[in-house]
C-alpha cells in the first residue's frame, strides 16, 4: 500500500452520517458479515475511502468492498452488495 493510499484510509465511522438516516445513530455498530471471507464485526471497523464517487467500506480482513454510498442534493444510494447478512437490532 502506498502512502498516498493510506492517507485517504478512515475507519468505519465516517460512514456514520451517510448511514444515519438508514440505519439510526447507532448504524457503525450494526455488526455486518462478509460476503466473500465470512468475516464479522461492526460497521465502525471498516476500512473507508471518501476521496472517491461516494464513501467506499471494505472489508478489514478482505479488502472486499462492502458498502457504497453515494450522496447528492435530493437523494442517496446505498449498495450493500458486499454483506452477507446486517444484523439490525430490535427497539
Amino acid at each position: 500500500m502506498t502512502a498516498r493510499t493510506e492517507e485517504l484510509r478512515l475507519d468505519g465511522n465516517a460512514l456514520g452520517g451517510a448511514l444515519l438516516e438508514l440505519l439510526g445513530p447507532e448504524g457503525t455498530a450494526t455488526v455486518g458479515t462478509c460476503g466473500s471471507c465470512g468475516a464479522r464485526g461492526e460497521l465502525a471497523l471498516l476500512v473507508v475511502y471518501v476521496r472517491c464517487p461516494g464513501i467506499v467500506g471494505r472489508c478489514p480482513v478482505c479488502d472486499e468492498v462492502l458498502v457504497r454510498v453515494v450522496e447528492s442534493p435530493d437523494r442517496t444510494w446505498v449498495t450493500l452488495a458486499g454483506l452477507r447478512t446486517l444484523e439490525l437490532p430490535r427497539t
